[in-house]
């Protein structure tokens, strides 16, 4: 999703955001004939449940034009996307399919109609295998290289929760995999890194640290070794795992961190803090 603009693709960002998602705008579109299905043919309560939703969603989410009301208020680029996951959507679409299926004036035409159906759901999106498929490394369907990185962390670390700072792709999977380990970026600041440089008044907050850390190793923009240093202490951050790619492996070492292991394809470096973060997990036990 971050990497959509709203700016960019302007009244287009609906059709767009749709076609990465379901690979087409037709499940919208089979989610427009379920309405005029129901319009037709079903019953009072069906238009009673259905017809009002139905609305609302066409006048709002699924209106080209909400994106740009929108994102006035919110940041669109990464919310809209959200509402693809709304109930009716879900619920209408499997229900008429249904109704038609089990019809008794259709009865007949039972076998046809289910090959139709299935014929029509096959075709109207993208196939699983469109970019082959992809057989999970390991029972936590997470890449094998970040299981080895969080293993090599943790046999390094002097404490049960050191704090790190990885690059996008691998901060977002780690804080599905292992809670143990802290991380130095949390997702929304990521997500705006991804499409945004940081302005000079973002790197002088000195509330986000942080921002310094993404801007230097990720967006490669200039940020003064010692506001570095200095960013590395407040956030705690003990190691860096840099792809062996990235540009900045030598100004991290230039830092005063150093390299305390490696995989096939990342670098890991550990940062000599003056002063460790104390990190204690909360005692729910004593809350009644």
């Amino acid at each position: 999703m971050q990497t959509i603009n709203l700016m960019e693709k302007g009244i287009g960002y609906l059709e767009t955001v749709l076609d990465f998602y379901s690979g087409s705008c037709s499940y919208l579109m089979l989610y427009i004939l379920c309405l005029v299905y129901i319009a037709i043919k079903g019953s009072d309560r069906d238009r009673e449940i259905f017809f009002p939703s139905g609305i609302f969603l066409m006048l709002t989410a699924y209106n080209p034009i909400a994106p740009l009301i929108l994102n006035k208020f919110f940041d669109v680029n990464n919310e809209y996307y959200r509402f693809f996951w709304i109930a009716p959507l879900v619920i209408l679409i499997p229900y008429v399919v249904s109704e038609i299926i089990f019809d008794k004036e259709l009865k007949a035409k039972r076998s046809l109609i289910i090959v139709l159906m299935a014929a029509l759901f096959l075709f109207s999106g993208d196939f699983l295998y469109k970019n082959g498929i992809r057989l999970a490394e390991n029972i936590y369907k997470m890449p094998s290289e970040l299981i080895e990185i969080s293993e090599k962390i943790h046999k390094d670390a002097d404490e049960e929760y050191p704090k790190v700072f990885l690059e996008y792709e691998y901060n977002m999977q780690m804080r599905q995999y292992d809670p143990k380990i802290l991380l130095t970026v949390d997702r929304e600041d990521y997500l705006y890194a991804a499409t945004n440089l940081f302005t000079e008044e973002m790197l002088k907050d000195e509330t986000h640290p942080q921002y310094k850390i993404i801007a230097a190793l990720i967006k490669y923009q200039y940020v003064h070794p010692e506001e570095f240093k200095k960013a590395m202490e407040e956030t705690h951050t003990e190691y860096v795992v840099l792809d062996k790619n990235n540009l900045m492996n030598d100004f991290i070492v230039a830092a005063g961190a150093k390299k305390v292991d490696e995989t096939e394809g990342r670098n890991i470096y550990k940062y000599p803090l003056k002063e460790k973060a104390d990190f204690e997990l909360v005692d729910y036990s004593v809350v009644y």
